[in-house]
């Protein structure tokens, strides 16, 4: 079977451009899904989503800071020498 002939450059300089006039003309994904959220949900009810939203990462920073926390407080007693001690390991 023989490759199909490649149009002519200036034929498919015109399709592209018709394609992207076509991609411009339409609305974006986003705008589609804001449509359809807004015939789907009443507008209080994403400003509580965005609400827990905000409050989740809150707290998962909540969390990461507790463990840089303890990190750092296990790092300075480390550091002060407290309970450690220095032992020699022979390799032959």
């Amino acid at each position: 079977m023989a490759p199909a002939a490649e149009p002519a450059p200036d034929d498919r300089i015109a399709e592209l451009e018709a394609r992207l006039e076509r991609l411009e003309g339409s609305p974006g994904l986003r705008a589609r899904g804001r449509s359809l959220m807004d015939r789907v949900m009443p507008a209080e009810a994403g400003t509580h989503f965005r609400n827990a939203g905000r409050e989740q990462l809150l707290g998962v920073r909540s969390i990461v800071d507790f463990w840089i926390r303890r990190l750092d407080e296990s790092e300075a007693s480390a550091g002060s020498g407290r309970g450690r001690e220095r032992e020699t390991i022979e390799i032959e």
